[in-house]
């Protein structure tokens, strides 16, 4: 799937007297199954989750959903008396989900799911707390139970180190400048000596909860991991051996996901196929570049369709045939 496929959308906030844009990209229906709400980090857009998007496309009956929050990207700034906070994120975030989630959710098996990224991950901590029994699994990105004072600092300081590559993000000026005061995480937490700690909000949920992480990330580093599982035994911990801040997506934790919730890949439509066998001088226009990407993608096919069951590897097999003569076809009429 092309990144550039995606929906790009808007859902409008009645905020007072002002009513404002939160943006946010859509793969899939509201009505399937399975709803995906990611969440961004600290200063990252909706764009931070394409890699992952781009990678869902074979799940059926999923809907894969990111946003901006107010004053980055695409989302509308806040009026100039309202201040940006984690508050304000969560709110507005609960809107998204009681306007356009839950109204889909109207069995009570079917749950949505959660994926943040950093400050995204606390927001779905806290939102699992507020919506329990709707959600089915959260999916923390390089943020754990525990965020230690040190961690903070230096994500701070890291944040002022960096303002010439933060000045070419599409954040508001305003929430650039809140992101750096103490008042924008107002979200109430427990603490001891050590810095945050969040559990408290996964009690008695019964869904699953993964932790994915880099190995050596300055935020969530294999001792907050373990500590954390120390304190939520039912959380998988899933640790990338790299460094830095947050875990990329790649293909091998996408499948590794779409296992662990059991989510069902695409089928082929075989009533497609059969037509092609049918009528092949319609793709006698075909290029030869198209009919070589076809036959070498049944011809790694192939094998799988045979293995699964008898009839789809006879109407396989016979495509592929069908596609090889086509092609040496058109080759001998295309150089003579």
């Amino acid at each position: 799937m092309l990144v550039e496929s995606v929906r790009s959308e808007f859902h409008l906030i009645n905020d007072g007297e002002v009513d404002r844009k939160i943006a946010y990209s859509r793969v899939g229906e509201f009505h399937s199954n399975h709803i995906f709400l990611c969440l961004p980090g600290l200063l990252e857009t909706r764009e931070s989750f394409n890699p992952l998007l781009s990678m869902v496309e074979s799940y059926d009956d999923c809907c894969w959903v990111s946003v901006d929050y107010c004053g980055r990207n695409d989302s509308d700034p806040l009026p100039p008396n309202d201040n940006y906070s984690f508050s304000k994120y969560l709110a507005d975030t609960e809107d998204f989900i009681e306007s356009l989630i839950l109204p889909h959710q109207m069995d009570s098996s079917r749950k949505f799911h959660l994926i943040g990224t950093s400050m995204g991950g606390i927001l779905a901590m806290h939102l699992l707390n507020r919506f329990q029994d709707k959600v089915g699994s959260v999916v923390l990105n390089d943020i754990g139970l525990f965020l230690h004072w040190s961690s903070l600092m230096s994500l701070y300081k890291n944040i002022k180190e960096s303002d010439h590559q933060i000045s070419k993000l599409r954040v508001n000026p305003r929430a650039l400048d809140a992101v750096r005061s103490p008042s924008h995480f107002d979200l109430p937490y427990e603490f001891d000596l050590f810095g945050m700690r969040f559990y408290s909000l996964l009690q008695n949920f019964k869904g699953q909860v993964v932790l994915l992480h880099n190995a050596e990330s300055p935020i969530c580093s294999m001792s907050i991991a373990n500590q954390s599982k120390s304190k939520y035994a039912d959380l998988k911990i899933w640790t990338v051996n790299k460094q830095g801040h947050p875990a990329n997506w790649d293909t091998k934790i996408v499948n590794k996901f779409g296992q662990l919730l059991r989510l069902k890949t695409k089928s082929i439509d075989h009533t497609d196929i059969k037509e092609i066998l049918k009528t092949p001088e319609t793709y006698q226009e075909t290029s030869e570049f198209n009919l070589d990407f076809a036959v070498n993608f049944l011809k790694t096919s192939k094998a799988f369709f045979e293995s699964n069951t008898q009839n789809n590897g006879q109407w396989v097999g016979q495509l592929f045939n069908r596609l090889r003569f086509w092609r040496s076809s058109y080759r001998r009429s295309s150089y003579p």
